[in-house]
């Protein structure tokens, strides 16, 4: 990214101004993700007619930091006319704007409001920023964003190198020749892991990492991609689908970070793991280790094109299709009930359970498969219909995004327990309680897809046409209301098949 900085901000960097902090802040952001920033030579010429040496020579020292832009365009005629220029300062500022004109530059960095009024007249609103703007801008650009979730903690593996000798990791040890000295590189390189901790014990681990195409050696896959370097689960939490809260975070992160591939290796008794990883779309490649020993590669793709085809299956997850001939529905559910079923929500608040076992025991906030259950019935509702949950009460916001797998209408509790075992917020009480009623219960099975960056909070959910009814049960959620939606960019395009 090419970047113009005005010079009047370059001139005041010395100054004792709060400027002088915040430029700083996008300075480096904008050197560490290798961006350009350059000044206009015309601010030189325009300098040098000052007549006070000393502070001429000064400024001037200023702009030595920053490179010169190169071979700059002339301002036209047509532009000239179109945007004024009556003083020697509008030329400079002209002179400026219009490597944005050429797009020639990608930002143009100002604290002027003139020159700021002026771009937005010319329709450069989003490339002609101030200081604050601007870094956002970077932000949203570079900054890479690592899925969270309460029961996990996102960190280092320098932060566990002193727990390496614990039991947890002796399996490891033992399955896997020079295990310590690997974990101790893997240290020393500052490699990130998922970690969950139950009372303050390692329980599950996942160590990811970003590797080059010299050294994956993947078939026919000649990029970056995501190792799941080491992945364990200790018996004493099996049973609360950490592997697919695990999928989940790392699909998440290789969206995040723009790579097509997530790999990991296993051996093939590792039967159950293999078969959770091939129904979310793994493929097996089976090849030989260090030791001589059959392993396999178990590799997903996530290029959107090749789910084309099957947009509603789970092994395409985590995309979907959301053409015209998708039905979209709005799923209200009360706020304690969202707090559980949705677990790394953003209106989740923390609670002191989710480092215990107590905590971790809402299964149904760790997996991608859930459940929800009433007893609203809409009879056009199919597998790949998308469902935007409504959290009413005191959030009245819809954030997670979902894809239908299965719809099921029943009065048997015995179906419905074995439907939404492990997937769903209701006790056997309460769907004992269900039954009970004269009409049958709605079984919706469906993946969290993604939650939205930008939730649609209650001034936008009162703005819909499908919101009628206040959403007091399952809604239809127009198509021009998605449509709408979807120009305001609510949802997240990373993930739709096109």
């Amino acid at each position: 990214m090419k970047i113009l900085i005005d010079t009047n901000i370059i001139i005041q960097l010395e100054d004792n101004k709060v400027i002088d902090k915040n430029f700083a802040e996008f300075y480096q952001f904008a050197i560490t993700n290798k961006c350009e920033v350059y000044y206009h030579p015309a601010c030189v010429k325009d300098i040098k007619r000052d007549k006070d040496a000393n502070r001429q020579e000064i400024t001037l020292s200023k702009f030595s930091k920053y490179a010169q832009f190169p071979d700059p365009a002339t301002p036209t005629k047509e532009f000239i006319e179109k945007v004024g220029q009556k003083k020697e300062n509008d030329e400079i500022d002209n002179l400026q704007l219009f490597q944005i004109v050429k797009e020639y530059a990608d930002l143009f960095i100002t604290e002027d409001n003139g020159i700021i009024a002026k771009a937005n007249g010319l329709g450069l609103n989003k490339s002609v920023l101030k200081i604050e703007d601007g870094l956002t801008r970077l932000k949203d650009q570079f900054d890479l964003i690592v899925p969270q979730h309460p029961c996990l903690t996102e960190c280092s593996v320098r932060e566990i190198e002193s727990e390496l000798n614990d039991p947890f990791f002796d399996s490891l040890r033992s399955s896997y020749s020079g295990f310590n000295d690997w974990f101790l590189t893997c240290a020393k390189e500052n490699r990130k892991c998922y970690l969950l901790k139950v009372n303050n014990k390692i329980s599950a681990i996942l160590l990811y990492n970003q590797e080059k195409a010299e050294k994956h050696n993947l078939p026919n896959i000649h990029e970056d991609v995501l190792k799941m370097c080491t992945l364990k689960v200790d018996e004493t939490v099996f049973g609360y689908r950490l592997g697919e809260l695990f999928l989940q975070k790392v699909f998440a992160l290789c969206i995040e970070r723009k790579l097509n591939y997530l790999y990991l290796t296993v051996f093939k008794h590792h039967v159950h793991l293999i078969k959770l990883l091939e129904s979310f779309g793994f493929k097996q490649d089976e090849f030989k280790n260090k030791d001589g020993e059959q392993e396999l590669r178990m590799i997903k793709s996530l290029i959107k094109k090749e789910y084309q085809l099957n947009p509603q299956a789970i092994a395409s997850h985590p995309f979907y299709n959301d053409g015209e001939g998708v039905n979209k529905f709005v799923i209200p559910i009360q706020h304690q009930f969202y707090s559980t079923l949705f677990k790394d929500g953003a209106f989740r608040q923390p609670s002191i359970f989710d480092g215990t076992e107590f905590g971790l025991n809402e299964i149904e906030g760790n997996t991608i498969s859930k459940a929800y259950l009433c007893k609203s019935k809409r009879v056009s509702m199919k597998a790949g219909d998308l469902l935007f949950f409504y959290a009413s009460g005191k959030y009245k916001t819809i954030e997670p995004v979902g894809i239908l797998d299965k719809v099921v209408y029943t009065k048997d509790l015995e179906e419905i327990t074995q439907l939404v075992k492990r997937k769903t917020v209701y006790s056997n009480k309460q769907l004992t309680d269900m039954v009970l009623g004269k009409n049958p219960v709605t079984v919706l099975i469906f993946r969290l897809l993604y939650y939205l960056k930008t939730p649609i909070k209650y001034e936008g959910v009162i703005q819909l046409e499908s919101h009628s009814n206040k959403f007091q049960t399952i809604t239809t959620l127009s198509e021009s209301d998605y449509i709408n939606l979807k120009s305001k960019q609510h949802f997240d395009e990373r993930y739709i098949i096109n």
